[in-house]
């Protein structure tokens, strides 16, 4: 067994590394190697569209067979987008990235249209206010029992 002497290269740079999180709703966070903490937090907001699933090409049912392979492009990749004049909840072609077909899950569940609330500041990254967003909801009042179809609509939580 042999050995050898070894000494630790000396820091040329200052003991700090920057961490960041890319994409819309991001956030960064410069730490000190020295004195690294538990509270500093990195956010990612995971943006969703609600999809109609079957005007998707390229999916396939449980039984195997293709989904909407001879489905129009047009009428393709349908997704849950919300008409800023009107704020009706309609069903539109995906657009990726359009805020007004963007959503998000609250923490207490529910779906919260990112269309509806102002964009938030990528290098001040913070846990949103739910009072401040609108969310997905049935216009009804009451329960649907009789298979009526209800349009959904925005409200506030």
């Amino acid at each position: 067994m042999s050995s050898l002497d070894y000494a630790w290269d000396e820091p040329v740079l200052p003991p700090f590394i920057m961490l960041t999180v890319k994409g819309a709703g991001s956030s960064e966070v410069v730490c000190c190697m020295n004195d690294f903490q538990d509270s500093k937090q990195l956010y990612y907001e995971n943006f969703i569209y609600i999809a109609a699933t079957y005007t998707f090409s390229g999916l396939q049912e449980p039984s195997g067979r293709p989904v909407a392979s001879n489905k129009r492009v047009a009428n393709a990749e349908l997704v849950l987008d919300v008409s800023p004049k009107t704020q009706r909840v309609v069903l539109k072609k995906k657009e990726p990235g359009k805020r007004s077909q963007l959503w998000r899950m609250t923490e207490t569940g529910m779906l919260c249209h990112e269309g509806s609330s102002v964009p938030q500041n990528p290098h001040k990254a913070s846990p949103r206010s739910e009072d401040s967003s609108l969310i997905l909801d049935i216009a009804g009042l009451a329960a649907v029992t009789d298979n009526r179809y209800e349009p959904l609509m925005l409200r506030r939580p």
